[in-house]
C-alpha cells in the first residue's frame, strides 16, 4: 500500500479540524478558501524552499522541481512560513485578527505535521532523525492543548488575550527544533530560520501579555 495515503489521509484531517473550529466564528465559505490556500501556500513554499537550500539537487531538469511522485524533498520551517504568510495575507483582506485566527489554525496544522513526517518517517525505514522530530512534534502538541485551557490564569501573562498558544508553541517548538538540526549538523540556514522564528515569537509573547487587559 502506498504511504501517500497517510498524507492525503493528513490533509483531508486538517481540512476538516479547520473548518470545525472555525465556523461559529468565521464564514463558512470564506474557510473552505483559505483551508485550501493555505495548504498550497505551505506546499509550495516549502517545495520551494527545499530546492533553494539545497540548491542543485533539481538543476539538471526543471520539471525536477514539481515532480514530488519521484523526486521527493520539503522544507517544513519554509512551508510554515508559506503558510503563515498565506494567513496573513488573508486575514488583512477579510480583516481578521491575525494572532487569534492562527491559534484556531496550529493545533490542526501540528496534526497535519504529525501525518507528514510519520509518511517520512516510514519512507526512511525508521530513520532516527525523523523519529526524534517526530516525538518532538507529539510533545508540543500536548503541551499546546494543556496550555490553552490554562494560560488565562497564568499571573505573569496580564493580557490574557488570545495569541498565547500559537507564540508560546512557536517559541518552544521552534526552540526544539534549533537544537535538534544543531545536534544532527542539519543546514545552517534552517538552523538560522528556526532560531529566528522562536525569538520572534517568544518576543511577541512578551509584548502580547506584557499590557493588562483592560474590561471595556
Amino acid at each position: 500500500m502506498s504511504l501517500a495515503i497517510l498524507r492525503i489521509l493528513g490533509i483531508l484531517v486538517f481540512l476538516y479540524l479547520i473548518w470545525r473550529n472555525l465556523k461559529d466564528n468565521y464564514n463558512s465559505q470564506k474557510i473552505i478558501s483559505y483551508s485550501w490556500l493555505s495548504l498550497l501556500g505551505f506546499f509550495v513554499v516549502g517545495r520551494i524552499f527545499f530546492g533553494l537550500i539545497h540548491w542543485g539537487i533539481w538543476n539538471i531538469n526543471l520539471i525536477d522541481w514539481i515532480s514530488v511522485w519521484n523526486k521527493p524533498g520539503m522544507s517544513y520551517i519554509g512551508g510554515y512560513l508559506g503558510l503563515g504568510l498565506v494567513s496573513w495575507i488573508y486575514c488583512k483582506t477579510q480583516q481578521w485578527k491575525f494572532l487569534a485566527f492562527m491559534e484556531d489554525v496550529i493545533k490542526p496544522f501540528l496534526i497535519l505535521l504529525w501525518f507528514l513526517i510519520t509518511d517520512e518517517w516510514l519512507r526512511t525505514k525508521f530513520d532516527l532523525k525523523v523519529l526524534v522530530y517526530l516525538i518532538l512534534l507529539i510533545v508540543i502538541y500536548f503541551i499546546s492543548v494543556w496550555v490553552s485551557k490554562r494560560y488565562r490564569s497564568f499571573t505573569w501573562y496580564k493580557s490574557g488575550k488570545k495569541g498565547f498558544v500559537l507564540l508560546f508553541a512557536n517559541f518552544l517548538f521552534f526552540l526544539m527544533i534549533t537544537i535538534d538540526l544543531i545536534v544532527f549538523n542539519e543546514n545552517l540556514i534552517n538552523i538560522i530560520l528556526a532560531l529566528i522564528i522562536s525569538l520572534i515569537s517568544g518576543l511577541g509573547l512578551f509584548i502580547l501579555g506584557k499590557v493588562k487587559y483592560e474590561k471595556k
